[in-house]
């Protein structure tokens, strides 16, 4: 068996151990393993997934969000530019 590392928010990662003790898996792998299954029989599952919660942010223009991104200080430069670079090539997105 092969080990993967997954970096989680400390918020889902409570929620993750809430769902293992909830629902009696020996462990967190036990509990991923067993949603991987459940989601290999029902596919059309994500189809609902990757759409929620994304919805159309309602500031359409890149300067603005790029500002707002930048003022808050917890984004790599590397990260800011290819945030702006895809906005830029959205067609959603104005300058």
């Amino acid at each position: 068996m092969s080990t993967v590392n997954v970096s989680l928010p400390k918020e889902q990662l409570n929620l993750l151990d809430r769902f293992v003790s909830i629902y009696g898996y020996a462990n967190r792998s036990e509990f991923v393993r067993s949603l991987l299954r459940f989601i290999a029989r029902r596919p059309e599952i994500l189809d609902r997934i990757t759409t929620y919660p994304f919805v159309a942010p309602p500031v359409r223009s890149v300067k603005k969000i790029m500002k707002e991104f930048k003022k808050s200080g917890k984004y790599s430069p590397s990260f800011l530019k290819d945030l702006e670079e895809g906005l830029e090539s959205s067609e959603y997105f104005i300058e």
